[in-house]
């Protein structure tokens, strides 16, 4: 048996009746549908649908509504709250900015829960809250309808259980956008059109997959991944932009990519965002980590056009991690911990890092075995500060023929390190190193400066320089070579 309700009210019949109505909607049968549509301010809207096979729609033309579609058995079976789908549309009059609420709330799996809203608005799905739901899809779209100077859309979707879809869509300026997956084999899906905006993704379980989109100025984009093999991919297009990427488990890969100026992977001191309400986050605390990653196999890349910072920690074994930057004044800071780990630019493959621009700046930690930094830099005044601690690194710098000023910090401590630098003019470089087995090579430029030191047995120190240049060759140890040659 199939039930349907379909109730209109007009704008007149809502003045006659008061400033808000509610109608609602509710049947225990299969197979329901009902459709409510109301034109007008401030009415009320509440469809209870609590079997499985539902339909509900609700349709909201004006300003201050509030929908609410509530599907499935609030103590039972998913048998009993699974394959429905609830629908709400939410538009603005022409002479206000909407601010309606509206509310999915769908208890188990298999089902659809949609939202679409015009102007100032708040949108909140939840799927599988009271049995662990999976195959559900939510989505929400919110328009600014640009009548109102200071329009702030509100978008939460939470989803427990698995092969779960979530997306949301924001067109506008200050919007807010909460996402939250609980379990495995869930994606997410994130765009923002604006300025001001904010995404935050929460995955929390195995084999789970986001792709966040922001094209605009000042947007922030954070996700944090716990579990397995998860993959978090992040673009902004615009200037003063934040990205921070945390994930925890094993095989995660993590890609920003940003364009334009003065954009951050990661800083330390983000800007500061106002606690706007968030459905599903009482406050919005950003947590500026750039990307984090703990775990074992971890890869992490980073790409930057136009000035901007990156910065990348990895704790586990066979993490890689990668930049592409090309703009004035770039930084890209890495730290990791655990075997081996590479930061390279070719060497033993896994490519990225380079810088192209002036005053562009690297700096690495590595504690551990068999890591390896290959760097790049095409510029002027470029800067590489390498710290390894373990056995087996390999440091390579290449700071670009044509680029001067270019200055090399290596340090290393442990057996068996190799050092290389290759500089053009006015150029400086300090190769330290203390173990055994130790290299340091060093190619320079006119008017350059190079200082090696080794402690340990068995180093080489090699230093080729042009005209006008200074070198210092210290070596402590046994079977020591230095060889210094200055043209």
């Amino acid at each position: 048996m199939k039930r349907t309700i379909l109730t209109s009210v007009s704008a007149l019949a809502m003045l006659a009746s008061g400033p808000a109505l509610a109608q609602v909607a509710a049947d225990a049968g299969f197979d329901n549908s009902s459709a409510v549509t109301q034109t007008g301010n401030t009415n009320s809207a509440t469809v209870l649908q609590r079997k499985n096979d539902q339909t509900a729609t609700i349709n909201q033309a004006g300003d201050g509504h509030k929908a609410t579609v509530e599907q499935g058995h609030n103590y039972g079976a998913s048998s009993l709250s699974s394959g429905n789908t609830g629908t709400i549309t939410q538009t603005a009059r022409a002479d206000g900015g909407s601010k309606s609420a509206g509310t999915v709330y769908q208890l188990s799996a298999n089902n659809t829960g949609t939202i679409t809203q015009v102007g100032e608005n708040q949108a909140d799905i939840a799927q599988g809250v009271t049995t662990l739901g999976s195959n559900n899809q939510a989505t929400i779209n919110q328009t600014d309808d640009n009548s109102g100077a200071a329009m702030i859309n509100i978008a939460g979707i939470g989803q427990e259980g698995s092969d779960n879809i979530a997306t949301t869509q924001q067109n506008g300026d200050r919007n807010i956008s909460h996402l939250k997956q609980r379990t495995a084999d869930n994606n997410a899906g994130v765009s923002q059109m604006g300025l001001d905006n904010v995404s935050d993704v929460n995955q929390v379980g195995t084999a789970n997959s986001l792709t966040t989109g922001q094209d605009g100025d000042a947007n922030f984009a954070d996700a944090y991944q716990l579990g397995n093999d998860n993959l978090a991919s992040l673009t902004q297009t615009g200037n003063s932009n934040e990205a921070a990427v945390l994930q925890d488990g094993d095989s995660n890969s993590a890609t920003v990519l940003q364009t334009a100026d003065n954009n951050n992977v990661g800083d330390t001191l983000p800007d500061t965002r106002p606690n706007w309400p968030n459905p599903r986050a009482g406050s919005y605390t950003p947590r500026s980590v750039g990307v984090l990653q703990r775990g074992d196999d971890n890869r992490a890349y980073a790409s930057q056009t136009g000035s901007g910072a990156a910065s990348i920690h990895q704790v586990g074994d066979d993490n890689f991690a990668g930049v592409e930057q090309d703009g004035v004044g770039a930084i890209f800071d890495v730290s990791q911990t655990g075997d081996s780990n590479r930061v390279t630019k070719t060497g033993g493959e896994d490519a990225y890092v380079t810088q192209t621009g002036d005053s562009a700046e690297i700096y690495v930690a590595q504690a551990g075995n068999s890591n390896e930094a290959v760097l790049e830099q095409i510029g002027d005044s470029a800067l590489v500060d390498i710290a390894q601690a373990g056995h087996n690194n390999l440091a390579t710098t290449s700071q670009a023929p044509e680029a001067a000023g270019a200055s090399s910090l290596i340090t290393q401590t442990g057996d068996r390190n190799t050092a290389s630098v290759t500089q053009a003019s006015l150029a400086s470089s300090s190769i330290t190193q203390t173990g055994s087995d130790n290299r340091a090579t060093v190619g320079q430029g006119v008017g350059s400066y190079s200082l090696v030191s080794q402690g340990g047995n068995a180093n080489v120190a090699s230093v080729t320089q042009g005209a006008n240049d200074w070198s210092s060759v210290m070596q402590a140890g046994n079977a020591n070579t230095a060889t210094v040659t200055q043209n």
